[in-house]
């Protein structure tokens, strides 16, 4: 076999998991996410689809690493609730730029990905319409706001891999400590002033 994955992968993508997010929105994301009942817990999506599974080599993976190595791992507050429409509810991140600098910086290390032009929302799902009713979500959103804000350490990202159900293929470590380089609002350098 020439990649790592299992031969019945059909997609990949990069993630960050939040476990910690799991006591506040799993069982809303068990009854109104499809990808929580495939095995993926609550993340936010940062780059998909990500390479085909079948290419996924040590290499993909080395790449990958280095790719992400130099952001600092942060701490991301989720504060409020938020819609696109009346079609998906989502926790809001304050670390938006932090997530979408790792998800430039993947895109950079793999420039054959497709990229659909749209700026990255980073966004962590709790319930979809066609999933669910509308009003199953806003009584989700009216259970869930009054428990925020939610705060949670990033410190790495997922290679996540679907065949069945979504698992992880491999992660990929952000920096303990460090400058990104970049000004991320995450960097030391930039929250110290």
């Amino acid at each position: 076999m020439d990649g790592l994955l299992d031969p019945a992968a059909r997609r990949t993508m990069i993630a960050a998991l939040v476990p910690d997010a799991e006591p506040l929105v799993g069982a809303f994301r068990d009854e109104l996410d499809p990808t929580a009942r495939r095995g993926l817990g609550a993340h936010l999506t940062l780059v998909r689809p990500f390479v085909e599974p079948a290419g996924v080599t040590a290499a993909t993976l080395t790449a990958l690493r280095a790719a992400v190595a130099e952001v600092p791992a942060f701490t991301c507050t989720f504060g409020e609730l938020r819609w696109f429409g009346d079609r998906v509810v989502w926790l809001a991140p304050d670390a938006a730029a932090a997530f979408r600098e790792i998800a430039e910086r993947v895109h950079a290390a793999f420039p054959g990905l497709p990229v659909d032009g749209r700026e990255l929302v980073p966004h962590l799902t709790v319930g979809l319409r066609r999933a669910a009713s509308t009003e199953a979500l806003r009584a989700a959103a009216a259970a869930i706001a009054p428990r925020l804000p939610l705060t949670v350490r990033v410190d790495r990202v997922a290679l996540m891999v679907r065949t069945e159900t979504w698992d992880v293929g491999a992660e990929a470590l952000l920096s303990p400590s460090g400058p990104s380089g970049r000004g991320s609002p995450a960097s030391p350098s930039a929250s110290a002033g």
